[in-house]
């Protein structure tokens, strides 16, 4: 598509003529009075305009305003037979591209026409680029339910202060670090780094040098020093996920550290300073936790500034229709398949069943679905109920409970075929083969 040009000049010789010159590469628009300029920015968007001062009703100049709260951003080109510096610097002040004093040489004026396209450009794709992360930063949390509307309402809430600690609460699979990292990207600190841990995935030994870091010979495989989690994410974010999981010794230091923004490495002598943010997360009840003495209350309570309770999917109605459409399409398009729309029938059981392993299984169930091009069958059960309602789930043979079982273990477990054996009671190497009798041959 051409660029669009607009001439507003009196001299309709002149005119004429820079708009044969102009109409071999964009598409060129005259106009020789004020009003019928006005008129014409009115009713249509200009990528740059080349006003004349003086026009018989009005100057060139009384455009700027409009040009500049034009919604395509229009810039302007200020052409005048009477040079004066205070008219120049007037101009570029409202808004102007540039000042060219007649008499011009076209190649100058296509040359000035060309850089102020070059700027337009370069500011649109900068609007976009800033439109895109704060856009994304949302999106990426899928669901228009009101629960998850109030919700998206808080985490930009929450974002708007670059200290304020928050605790998200939820089941296991809901989306925790989604949150976690949405208030990051909308926040102050979204170009600095975001850090996370697992404190659940971690041995108890390990978690307080991953955090913390250690200096050469703290214990004996450390040959060099190396930076803990906190110290990386420094000037950003750190999200510390399962934190009723940590353990009591770490939890001290935590406090610490939260208290006065410093730490000591392990093995080190000297204390090291950070500013970093720190977001939580957990699916157990640490107020409970608290009572049985297994985590302490007032770290919980320098954690639990602002609180974020993020629903099971069952509570979201709709949105897990929503997300497993979303799913779908980024898994097919990840494996190259075409479009696919989930059926009637995909659609009733997605609502019907109670996706007991959250958002988490119904990704991996999406993922099997985009693969195999069929959703799989799934036995309607309420949420808690581990046993098929005889009601809702047709009979099936023995071979094929189980094989749903072990999908199901397998989902919930996001895919990590030593986590799924331990809760299935069988070895690695058996759910491994029933796996590939599945048609899943996973490289892990």
């Amino acid at each position: 598509m051409k660029s669009k040009i607009l001439i507003v000049e009196d001299d309709l010789l002149l005119g004429k003529s820079l708009v044969r010159s102009f109409s071999k590469e964009y598409e060129t628009t005259l106009t020789n009075t004020f009003a019928s300029a006005k008129n014409a920015l009115m009713y249509e968007d200009f990528d740059v305009a080349i006003l004349d001062v003086s026009l018989p009703d009005g100057e060139g100049t009384d455009l700027l305003p409009l040009l500049k709260n034009s919604p395509g951003g229009t810039e302007a080109i200020v052409v005048t037979a009477f040079p004066e510096v205070q008219m120049a610097v007037k101009t570029l002040k409202m808004g102007a591209f540039d000042y060219v004093n007649k008499p011009f040489e076209l190649e100058d004026l296509h040359l000035c026409v060309n850089n102020a396209l070059s700027l337009k450009l370069a500011k649109q794709n900068l609007g976009a680029i800033n439109a895109m992360k704060n856009k994304s930063s949302l999106d990426t949390i899928v669901g228009s339910s009101e629960i998850m509307q109030k919700l998206k309402q808080q985490i930009t809430l929450a974002a708007q202060s670059d200290e304020t600690r928050v605790l998200i609460s939820g089941e296991t699979g809901t989306g925790k670090e989604l949150v976690a990292e949405a208030i990051h990207r909308l926040s102050p600190r979204k170009e600095r780094p975001f850090m996370s841990i697992n404190s659940a995935g971690l041995p108890e030994q390990l978690v307080e040098s991953e955090l913390f870091g250690y200096e050469q010979g703290a214990f004996t495989d450390a040959r060099k020093s190396k930076k803990g989690l906190i110290e990386m994410a420094s000037g950003g974010t750190l999200f510390m996920d399962e934190i009723g999981d940590l353990p009591m010794t770490t939890q001290v230091k935590l406090l610490r550290f939260l208290e006065n923004g410093t730490f000591y490495k392990l093995g080190a002598t000297r204390e090291t300073k950070v500013n970093v943010r720190i977001i939580t997360a957990t699916h157990r009840d640490l107020e409970e936790l608290v009572k049985e003495g297994k985590f302490r209350e007032d770290l919980f309570f320098r954690l639990n500034v602002v609180n974020l309770k993020i629903p099971p999917l069952a509570a979201r109605g709709e949105d897990s229709v929503e997300l497993a459409q979303y799913y779908l399409d980024r898994y097919r398009r990840k494996m190259n398949k075409p479009p696919m729309t989930l059926s009637q029938h995909d659609i009733q059981t997605v609502l019907n069943y109670g996706w007991p392993g959250n958002v988490r299984e119904l990704r991996n169930i999406m993922e099997r679905t985009a693969l195999f091009g069929t959703m799989p069958e799934l036995c309607i059960k309420t949420r808690h109920s581990a046993v098929a309602q005889t009601d809702t789930c047709r009979m099936l043979p023995v071979k094929d409970v189980e094989k749903q079982h072990i999908l199901a273990v397998y989902s919930m477990s996001d895919n990590n075929k030593t986590k799924a054996a331990q809760i299935l009671g069988l070895s690695r190497l058996t759910l491994r083969k029933k796996l590939e009798e599945y048609g899943i041959d996973d490289a892990d």
